[in-house]
């Protein structure tokens, strides 16, 4: 699954709210018999390391700040260090924050020794406050694990998006693909016919002072080539203009499931002229298109269905929905939906999600798939 823009948020909001642990130690120093001045510095101390903590996993972690993460880490430590040493053994300890900034914060080959040093350096204070030997090793242990554990969820985050970015490449280089595979069955339909007209052209005007029957034979022969070539242009243009269904519901399947986002398809019709299921085949593809580009979608829903004399079909998403942009897709689709005598719906859902609706009527139907004019 792609992490989008509502995943990163909810997972640096998660990880601010582990400031709810800070409950515990603050009722201990407000319910214990400290001095009014240690009980002062204390909830300072731990005010500001909260600080501190909003700080890093909101503007640090892949933020605008990300090059204050050593001070951030640093400042860290200081708070954490002298809080740890005002508490007794047995109120344990937070040193344990600056483990996860620390495995955060930093690349694998960085972030490892860091987690180490500092892992040893909690055992340290743990043993400078009277802990046992062994629990402080056990200690050392548990904070070496949820440093390396930091770390390894860094290394997840950047390889999804070392993948977002190469599905996005792939993209485009299938685009580059398409063009080039077009540029070259154009170039072979007609290339071989200009050259033969060309030819034929030049042999009739040689011909046409000494034999003018034979070149008017070359100019038929002319013709005939000219005529054939145009006609192998408009299948090879119709060919690539005019997207099926089928075609369309594969390419979606792959396309969104590249994504991480998982589709139900439903197809219920009976077999459709070929002008309709263009047209249908174009809504399929663009509301697949602004599912992945725009929804932030888990899940997208594909129904195609006839009902009253006309065959739907709807493409929802459970995505953040938003009232949409008139962008040159719709506006495209709209235009072929109108010409077909039939409405296009664009709208957000009550809850979330949004749906594109596009309804085509059955009867009467004599246009022919768009054609390439002489």
């Amino acid at each position: 699954m792609a992490l989008t823009r509502r995943w990163i948020k909810l997972g640096r909001l998660f990880l601010v709210a582990w400031l709810a642990f800070y409950a515990f130690p603050i009722a201990v120093i407000l319910t214990s018999p400290f001095p009014i001045r240690d009980k002062v510095v204390a909830l300072s101390v731990l005010a500001a390391s909260g600080i501190v903590w909003v700080w890093f996993w909101t503007r640090i972690a892949a933020g605008p700040d990300g090059r204050f993460r050593v001070v951030a880490v640093v400042l860290a430590a200081i708070f954490m260090g002298i809080f740890t040493l005002m508490t007794p053994p047995q109120y344990g300890s937070l040193f344990v924050y600056v483990l996860l900034l620390v495995g955060a914060g930093f690349r694998w080959r960085i972030g490892i020794p860091l987690v180490a040093a500092a892992a040893i350096a909690a055992g340290g204070l743990d043993l400078i406050r009277g802990v046992a030997p062994l629990t402080a090793t056990g200690q050392v242990l548990n904070d070496a694990i949820v440093g390396l554990s930091a770390v390894a969820g860094r290394l997840l985050i950047e390889a999804n998006q070392q993948l977002s970015l190469a599905r996005e490449q792939i993209a485009r280089l299938a685009v580059g693909e398409e063009r080039l595979r077009f540029a070259r069955d154009l170039h072979d339909l007609i290339g071989h016919s200009l050259s033969v007209i060309a030819l034929k052209s030049e042999l009739a005007g040689r011909l046409i002072g000494r034999a003018p029957g034979l070149a008017a034979h070359e100019v038929e022969d002319i013709e005939k080539v000219a005529r054939d070539a145009l006609h192998e242009v408009r299948e090879a243009v119709t060919g690539y203009r005019q997207p099926t269904l089928d075609a369309e519901l594969a390419g979606a399947r792959e396309a969104l499931a590249a994504a991480g986002i998982q589709l139900q398809a439903e197809v219920e019709h009976t077999p459709l002229p070929p002008a309709i299921e263009a047209v249908l085949a174009w809504a399929v593809r663009e509301g697949v298109t602004n599912v992945m580009r725009h929804s932030e979608a888990r899940r997208c829903a594909i129904r195609i269905f006839n009902k009253d004399g006309a065959v739907t079909v709807d493409v929802v998403d459970d995505g953040r929905g938003g009232t949409p942009e008139p962008g040159s897709g719709l506006r495209g689709l709209r235009e072929r939906v109108v010409e077909r005598g039939g409405t296009l719906t664009a709208e957000s859902l009550p809850h979330e999600g949004f749906r594109l609706r596009v309804t085509i009527p059955l009867s009467g139907v004599s246009a022919p798939i768009d054609r390439v004019s002489a």
